[in-house]
């Protein structure tokens, strides 16, 4: 297949590496920690692993034990989710790296692949070996393992801290399973059922990524054929730069790209660290666009083809 995808559109059938939840989206072990939470939390629904370090040593301990149970009690009645075997012989017949990154522990994951007879891939991260997810270090550490650059994975989940730890990390958010879920809005796109994941990657399609959800196709494609040229002396370069961005604009050509960013430039733009004060203004660009904005580029000469504005 040739992966690669016009920007501003992309498929996940063209990303480099994929780092797949495990339960729920190719074991379904249809875990409940409904007696945790309300035994130890009176029925409220937080992060229980995070919530761990809040308890007296005891009772952490207990909940530690009460989950372990609960999970290797569902791997024991453990079975593919429908489809995740098609998904694992696409990856595969791709050449694709692909690894487990789960909050389940490292126990549950093995009983629950042996009895659902799925193949674990050589990298395999569970909470056993922190941090979890949504912390984006787990992602990073998958993608590096695997050998692949973290902004061309895309994580595929089942639930919110899937998705919120994929945006933490830069990285591309499949949603399957989960056709009810109130948090679509964090992915890139869902897909109600694992099979209709596969059968899209099998036939892909242009989709418009997280960051450009509000904006119409037509549109999208319009402003991405676009670029500005702005002077690296402005005030207001970052500012504009970003607003440009948000609209679909792919291509930024900074005149003087080595000025360094100003006191004014910096205090006009909210949330820059106080470390790029003096840095030279097309890196601290850079950086803004890395995460927000991927498909977005500072480039040194205009490409061949892309009209400037400025």
């Amino acid at each position: 297949m040739n992966r690669s995808c016009t920007p501003p559109f992309w498929h996940p059938a063209y990303s480099e590496g994929f780092i797949l939840d495990w339960d729920g989206v190719l074991a379904e072990t249809r875990l409940s920690f409904t007696a945790i939470r309300e035994k130890y939390f009176g029925g409220k629904f937080v992060p229980l692993f995070e919530a761990i370090a809040a308890l007296p040593p005891d009772k952490a301990e207990e909940l530690k034990k009460d989950i372990y149970d609960v999970e290797m009690e569902g791997a024991e009645k453990a079975e593919a989710v429908p489809g995740a075997r098609d998904l694992l012989d696409w990856l595969n017949s791709q050449d694709i790296p692909w690894c487990v990154v789960s909050r389940n522990c490292l126990d549950s994951i093995n009983l629950a692949a042996e009895r659902a007879g799925l193949q674990l891939p050589e990298v395999v991260k569970s909470r056993d070996t922190p941090p979890v997810k949504p912390d984006p270090e787990a992602l990073w550490s998958g993608a590096a393992e695997m050998g692949v650059p973290f902004e061309k994975c895309v994580m595929v989940g089942d639930f919110v801290y899937d998705l919120v730890g994929a945006r933490r990390a830069g990285m591309r958010a499949v949603l399957v399973q989960r056709p009810e879920a109130e948090w679509k809005h964090w992915a890139d796109v869902s897909f109600n059922y694992m099979t209709g994941f596969v059968a899209s990657l099998k036939s892909p399609k242009p989709l418009v990524p997280w960051e450009y959800a509000t904006i119409e196709a037509e549109r999208l494609k319009a402003a991405a054929a676009k670029g500005v040229r702005l002077s690296g002396d402005s005030p207001y370069l970052l500012e504009e730069c970003m607003k440009k961005a948000a609209e679909g604009v792919l291509y930024f050509l900074i005149d003087a790209p080595l000025s360094p960013l100003s006191p004014d430039q910096w205090r006009i733009m909210p949330g820059l660290v106080p470390s790029w004060l003096d840095q030279p203004v097309r890196e601290v660009l850079r950086e803004l666009l890395k995460f927000r904005f991927p498909m977005a580029e500072v480039v040194e000469e205009e490409p061949g083809g892309i009209p400037f504005s400025g």
